[in-house]
């Protein structure tokens, strides 16, 4: 029998993602393959953003004082 699923590593165990039907102490063989991780994903995003922020920087033309931030109505 061969199937794959996905997991997360925590403290050093595999968490698989989907039960697996196989009974109590079944030996199986594992073969670990890392996904893309979504912090570098998020990182590059991040990253590309601040770029053109730099480079295209937003002028709203309004500041606002302290104050008028936390004034209550």
């Amino acid at each position: 029998m061969k199937t794959q699923t996905s997991g997360t590593v925590d403290r050093g165990q595999v968490l698989l993602d989907e039960p697996v039907h196989l009974p109590d102490q079944t030996r199986v063989q594992v073969t670990i393959e890392l996904k893309e991780d979504w912090r570098l994903r998020y990182r590059s995003g991040l990253d590309h953003f601040l770029k053109r922020i730099r480079e295209k920087p937003i002028h709203a033309g309004v500041h606002f004082r302290r104050e008028e931030l936390h004034e209550r109505h």
